[in-house]
């Protein structure tokens, strides 16, 4: 049997590992697949900056025979999950030849797991902004629109899914930046609960713990299958997430049962909702109630003023650590030649910073867990936009810019609804229902009780059901 490249890019992983099984793809073939789409596709795109012919071959020769995705290709995003002897740069020119030398646990998990990594992901420098447009490697270009942001900080790895090039690709999402391109790509989008996904052995922890690892795929089953093969403990790690009662693919096959859902439109002093994502939030919330659902209007129990102020602050003690292990390690000097000149602006503030400032930002953001919790002790779900806006020009989020501070602001207007789950520590997911009048993807976002992955994941794929959005293509696709 013949397995053409439309049914490649038409397939999930999950098929894709079925195809194998069957014997109607090789894992050979599955690979060739995507590095032909990867050529088609990503001079339109930039969105892989890395392919990894090499290192494919080789993981093609050692494929374990019975796992669950088998020959199944993924791209990793260019930062955390480091793979050793492939180049990574962090979105930096200072880091630019920097070869890896260890494996990152989930780089580990994934081949556990059959899957053979591709190649590398574009991402802002440090990860540190929801849009995609580095110095060192350039723009990646939204496949639904090319005057619009695809997002970030997972803004390739987005780009590379919603192209098709391959079903799934690594991201990490410490302020949104999973959910965001996802909501700007039409993905779906899951950002685990703290401790889920492993993210060491060199790391024990990403920006104070507001970081969480998992991917962006077009199907709920693959994002619940990837959770199932990624979750397990980390010797050493400095959290984890409650034990799942079952797999989470195993609890797609039941519905969610009734929920009572809090639905949020609150974006803050001086913002307003696009006329477009309140039309969808009102949407979200009828089809809920035609599935059965019970919604009502709620609001936030804390200050979005109070949140953004300890982001800022924790965001730039870590851009001052990033750019000062850099300056240490690879000799060159923290100027605009090397660094984005909003990061230098950043690093200056970190350094600024006292512990006791510091402490105090990360206080703020763990009693926000307690704020939600009390949320949830009246709602199963929450329910808000991912963003105020449908995916912004190209303008905005600049990082060549010198300020800093107007940067940061642009920032949190962005993130206000994503950035409570990664304070908290919670899941939370971004789900592709709807488009707006000018055909550009609009993402709901649920956010969940600490754990409660499955919860989320049962909903999705009852949302999938009813509202499928997995065949919906970009005018830019392989």
């Amino acid at each position: 049997m013949s397995f053409s490249a439309t049914e490649y890019c038409l397939a999930d992983a999950t098929a894709l590992a079925q195809a194998i099984r069957a014997g109607a793809l090789t894992p050979q073939a599955a690979v060739d697949h995507a590095f032909d789409a990867i050529e088609r596709c990503n001079p339109q795109l930039n969105a892989v900056i890395l392919t990894m012919r090499e290192q494919a071959q080789e993981q093609l020769r050692q494929l374990p025979a019975d796992a669950p995705l088998r020959g199944v290709p993924v791209l990793l995003k260019d930062d955390c999950p480091s793979y050793a002897g492939a180049a990574m740069s962090y979105g930096s020119r200072a880091a630019l030849g920097n070869v890896s030398t260890t494996d990152h646990t989930l780089v580990r998990r994934y081949q556990q797991a059959g899957m053979v990594i591709v190649g590398k992901t574009n991402l802002p420098e440090f990860s540190a902004n929801v849009a995609t447009a580095p110095s060192l490697h350039g723009r990646t270009l939204n496949p639904w629109s090319a005057a619009h942001n695809v997002g970030g900080s997972s803004g390739g790895s987005a780009a590379a899914v919603a192209a098709r090039m391959v079903p799934l690709a690594y991201g990490n999402d410490g302020a949104g930046s999973i959910r965001i391109p996802a909501a700007c790509t039409g993905l779906f989008g899951l950002r685990p609960s703290r401790g889920r996904v492993a993210c060491g052995p060199v790391s024990s922890e990403n920006w104070g713990g507001l970081v969480s690892h998992h991917v962006l795929t077009r199907s709920v089953r693959d994002s619940a299958l990837m959770l199932d093969l990624s979750d397990a403990l980390e010797p050493g790690s400095l959290y984890a997430a409650p034990a799942k009662a079952e797999d989470f693919s195993q609890a797609l096959r039941r519905p969610p049962g009734r929920l009572r859902i809090g639905v949020l439109k609150d974006a803050g002093p001086d913002q307003a909702l696009d006329s477009s994502i309140l039309q969808g939030l009102q949407d979200t919330s009828r089809l809920l109630q035609e599935l059965g659902h019970v919604t009502e209007e709620a609001q936030w129990n804390f200050s979005h003023i109070d949140l953004a102020a300890a982001f800022s602050r924790i965001i730039a003690a870590y851009t001052a650590l990033e750019v000062d292990d850099l300056v240490r390690s690879t000799g060159k000097p923290a100027t605009a030649e090397f660094f984005e000149p909003v990061n230098l602006g950043l690093a200056e503030q970190g350094r600024r910073l006292g512990a006791v400032e510091l402490l105090a930002a990360r206080n703020t953001c763990n009693s926000i867990a307690r704020r939600l919790g009390e949320m949830f002790g009246r709602y199963d779900l929450l329910l808000c936009p991912v963003m105020p806006t449908l995916p912004q020009d190209l303008q905005a989020l600049d990082v060549r810019q010198p300020d800093a501070q107007h940067f940061m602001q642009e920032f949190m207007d962005a993130t206000v609804f994503t950035r409570p789950a990664n304070a908290a520590g919670v899941p939370a997911m971004s789900v592709p229902l709807w488009q707006s009048a000018s055909g550009l993807p609009i993402g709901m976002q649920f956010i969940a009780p600490y754990g409660a992955e499955s919860r989320l994941l049962q909903l999705a794929a009852q949302l999938e059901q009813a509202l499928p959005w997995d065949q919906r293509l970009p005018p830019v696709h392989a």
